[in-house]
C-alpha cells in the first residue's frame, strides 16, 4: 500500500447534537473496520480499529464534520477494498456523507489517467480552445442511421463523438457493425472538415465481456471508449485503464444515488474528481446546472476544479458537463468554465430547427467565438 501507515476520511453527518455526531463518528469507525462491539475486539486486532480525530460543527446547522484516521493494512493494495472501506456498510446507514480523503490513500492504487486532457489534445491536434462533443442517439436506429449521424457531425468538424450511453449490442445496431461503420463514416467525414475527429463508442457491458470490447472497439479504429463504471464496477475502470491503449471516458448512469442527496453518499467532487480521476478516466462526463438533472453551479465549478487542480501528480481529467445544454448557453458556460471543457451538446443539435449540420456548425462557432 506504500509507506504511509494511515489515512484520514474527512465525512459530514447529520446530527441534533454534538453527542450524536460523536455517536455516528464511532459507528463510522467500527463499522468500516473491525465490524463488532469495541469491547469484543481481539487484542491481537486492535491495530485495525480506525481513530475518531475530531468532530466540528460545520456551517450548516445540525451538521458535523467528521474526521477520522483508518489504517492502512485494512485495504492490503485493493481497490474494491478501498472502496468498501469508503463507503460499505455505512452506505446503509442515514445523515452520512463523505467530503474527502487524504490525496495519498489513491497514489499507489493506480496512476491516474493514461491521457488526460493532454492526451486527447494531442490526439486531436488542438492545443487551446474549448472542445466540442457530442452523443450518437437514439436507441433503435440501425447501424446506418447511426453512422450518417456520426458522418455529419464529423463532416462539420466536431471534435469527440461518443455512444450514447445506452448504445450496447441491440438488435438493429449490433456492437460490431455500430463501430465499424460509424468509425468508417467518421474518417470520412474527417476528409471533408480537415480535421480529426475523435469517435468512442461505449463497451458498458458486463465484466467476462468488456475487456474483450475493450480491444474490438480499438482494433474496429475506435479512438477511445465510453464507460459507465457505476454499471460495469468501479475496479473495472481501473483495469482498462492500466492497459494504456486508448482514452476512457466515465458516464455517470446508475452513480446518482451516491451524489444526489445532501445528507446521504459522496460530494460529486470528490466521487467523480477525484475517486474516478484516481482510477484513471481520461474524461469524466457530469450533469450542468440548469439542465435536465443539475448540479448546482457551485458544484459544477469545483468538479471542473477538482479535475484540473494537482493530484498525486495524477493527469488532469478533462471534464465534460453535459444533460441538457443549450446553444445560446455556451458563451456564457465559456466565461464560467474556461476552455480545458469538453462541452457535450446532444439534444439541441438533434432538435434544431436547420437540421444537424447546421446546430453543428453554429455550436463549432460558439466555442471558437470565446476570447483566450
Amino acid at each position: 500500500m506504500g509507506k504511509t501507515s494511515h489515512f484520514t476520511l474527512t465525512f459530514r453527518v447529520q446530527a441534533e447534537s454534538e453527542h450524536e455526531a460523536v455517536q455516528i463518528a464511532h459507528n463510522i469507525r467500527t463499522e468500516q473496520t473491525v465490524e463488532m462491539p469495541l469491547p469484543s475486539v481481539p487484542k491481537s486486532a486492535e491495530h485495525s480499529i480506525a481513530e475518531l480525530l475530531s468532530v466540528q460543527p460545520s456551517e450548516t446547522k445540525d451538521f458535523w464534520t467528521v474526521m477520522i484516521s483508518f489504517p492502512t493494512s485494512i485495504i492490503g493494495g485493493d481497490i474494491t477494498q478501498l472502496i468498501n472501506v469508503l463507503f460499505g456498510n455505512i452506505s446503509l446507514l442515514p445523515g452520512i456523507k463523505i467530503v474527502d480523503a487524504d490525496d495519498h490513500l489513491f497514489s499507489n492504487f493506480n496512476k491516474g489517467p493514461s491521457f488526460g486532457i493532454d492526451g486527447i489534445r494531442t490526439l486531436l491536434g488542438k492545443k487551446k480552445k474549448a472542445l466540442s462533443c457530442t452523443a450518437l442517439k437514439p436507441i433503435g436506429l440501425t447501424e446506418h442511421e447511426l453512422a450518417e449521424r456520426a458522418y455529419t457531425f464529423s463532416k462539420a468538424g466536431i471534435d469527440i463523438i461518443k455512444d450514447d450511453h445506452g448504445l450496447t449490442d441491440q438488435t438493429e445496431a449490433t456492437f460490431k457493425s455500430r463501430v465499424s461503420a460509424c468509425v468508417k463514416a467518421i474518417r470520412k467525414g474527417e476528409q471533408h472538415s480537415g480535421k480529426k475527429t475523435l469517435y468512442f463508442p461505449n463497451i458498458t457491458s458486463n465484466p467476462i465481456n468488456i475487456e474483450q470490447k475493450f480491444r474490438e472497439a480499438i482494433e474496429w479504429g475506435a479512438d477511445g471508449v465510453l464507460l459507465s463504471p457505476q454499471l460495469t464496477g468501479l475496479e473495472t475502470l481501473s483495469s482498462l485503464a492500466k492497459l494504456q491503449l486508448v482514452p476512457i471516458m466515465a458516464h455517470p448512469a446508475f452513480s446518482g444515488s451516491y451524489v444526489i442527496h445532501e445528507t446521504h453518499g459522496f460530494t460529486p467532487e470528490f466521487y467523480y474528481g477525484k475517486l474516478w480521476r484516481a482510477l484513471g478516466a481520461d474524461c469524466i462526463i457530469y450533469p450542468n446546472a440548469g439542465g435536465r438533472f443539475g448540479n448546482s453551479v457551485d458544484t459544477c465549478i469545483a468538479l471542473n476544479h477538482q479535475m484540473h487542480t494537482d493530484f498525486c501528480n495524477f493527469k488532469p481529467t478533462l471534464p465534460s458537463p453535459a444533460g441538457g445544454i443549450n446553444l445560446d448557453s455556451i458563451p456564457g458556460l465559456l466565461n464560467r468554465y474556461g476552455t480545458d471543457i469538453a462541452y457535450l451538446v446532444g439534444g439541441s443539435l438533434y432538435n434544431h430547427k436547420d437540421g444537424i449540420d447546421m446546430a453543428t456548425a453554429e455550436f463549432l462557432k460558439l466555442l471558437e467565438g470565446n476570447v483566450e
